[in-house]
């Protein structure tokens, strides 16, 4: 089944703007949203699954330069944002090739549900509709997180949901699984992406053995302690590096070109690097520079080449170009969408020296001096953006 009126419903709660990010980045959102999408009742926020790392660390980068300080709580499972009025969690913990993995580690059958910005398609489980059709709650035996299971249990039970005491102890035998011995482990499988995080209210004194009797007394007094009913502080980032440090499991790759620092992005191009790591991978940004084409939008009269900024500028193939004032701008390949003047004109090719180069800011590269390659054909060029 299509399931066309709930993927229009979807499309327009998210709205195009968001949507078309999601196709870029080919995101599942999956769980309560789309639970809530075909159960009919209001989607409080939205839960967005990745391919890989790279896939998230790109999406981050992208919404954090188009919204600024966006950032609700960030934990060692997901990341809880806001995105044009709507909250958005990024689930990072794990990655997922398709729904299906996804749904190995839900609980509960009511919530495997998923919908793929890369096929345009809605993948449900088997039980999906069956289940939510008549209200009762199936656990996933395999789920990643049973303790936070059980605590949802009340959750969908205020919803209208019903489990049966066998179901219920299914949970609570899954629970007694667990290898649970020490309170970094405890706090793993406390912590996470559903309402309060109760991690952050257990710890134990300087100098106490963690034992889950002792926590079980800790508990007891938590809905005395002042902070029960406090919501999460929301966290600020100065930059979206300082998210990525906290997502990235991999060793950046890093150089230095005229006493400014950059890292290289999942897609490839230079981004500006400010935070302190004791382990990093250098890369030869000499080589980089030397290595690589840039590119412009440009405006294309009577066969010549002329800036969109200025009209009487001269961009001349096979010829050496310097700025009228300090610089000259450009896109590296994957970012040539970001242009100010994105397909408007043509799109000239140039190399710039590695003593042309002056920095990047942001998409834009400033240099002091380029040679001219080419016009870049339109077919070519579009190839690369899809």
């Amino acid at each position: 089944m299509e399931h066309t009126f709930e993927k229009n419903k979807l499309y327009d709660i998210l709205g195009s703007h968001l949507v078309n990010t999601l196709k870029e980045h080919e995101v599942f959102v999956a769980g309560g949203t789309i639970t809530s999408l075909f159960s009919g009742n209001p989607i409080n926020d939205i839960d967005l699954y990745f391919r890989s790392e790279a896939s998230l660390v790109e999406l981050v980068e992208k919404i954090y330069e188009d919204s600024g300080d966006w950032v609700h709580a960030l934990t060692k499972k997901a990341l809880l944002v806001k995105v044009d009025d709507k909250e958005v969690q990024l689930i990072h913990f794990k990655y997922f090739e398709n729904a299906g993995q996804i749904f190995d580690s839900f609980d509960f059958t009511i919530c495997m549900g998923a919908y793929d910005f890369k096929t345009e398609e809605f993948i449900l489980h088997n039980d999906f509709l069956k289940h939510n059709a008549q209200r009762q709650l199936r656990f996933n035996k395999d789920t990643a997180f049973p303790i936070v299971s059980l605590l949802r249990v009340q959750k969908y039970k205020d919803k209208g949901y019903y489990i049966s005491k066998p179901e219920f102890l299914r949970i609570a035998l899954r629970c007694m699984d667990l290898k649970i011995d020490s309170i970094e482990k405890l706090k793993e499988h406390l912590g996470g992406m559903y309402g309060i995080n109760y991690d952050k209210l257990i710890s134990l004194d300087e100098g106490e053995e963690f034992s889950l009797s002792n926590v079980i007394d800790k508990i007891s007094d938590l809905s005395q302690s002042e902070d029960y009913f406090k919501k999460p502080e929301e966290v600020s980032f100065d930059s979206v590096d300082d998210i990525l440090e906290l997502l990235e499991k991999g060793i950046p790759k890093v150089t230095e070109i005229n006493g400014n620092k950059y890292r290289l992005s999942s897609k490839g191009v230079l981004k500006d690097f400010n935070r302190d790591t004791e382990e990093l991978e250098e890369f030869d940004g000499k080589q980089y520079i030397e290595s690589r084409k840039f590119y412009k939008f440009v405006d294309k009269r009577e066969g010549r080449y002329f800036s969109h900024w200025d009209k009487n500028y001269e961009y001349k193939i096979a010829q050496i170009a310097t700025p009228n004032n300090e610089y000259l701008y450009f896109n590296e390949q994957a970012e040539i969408e970001e242009s100010n003047y994105a397909y408007r004109g043509v799109l000239i090719e140039v190399i710039i020296p590695y003593e042309g180069f002056s920095h990047k800011e942001d998409h834009k590269i400033f240099a002091k001096k380029c040679f001219v390659v080419r016009e870049v054909p339109k077919e070519e060029y579009e190839a690369w953006i899809k």
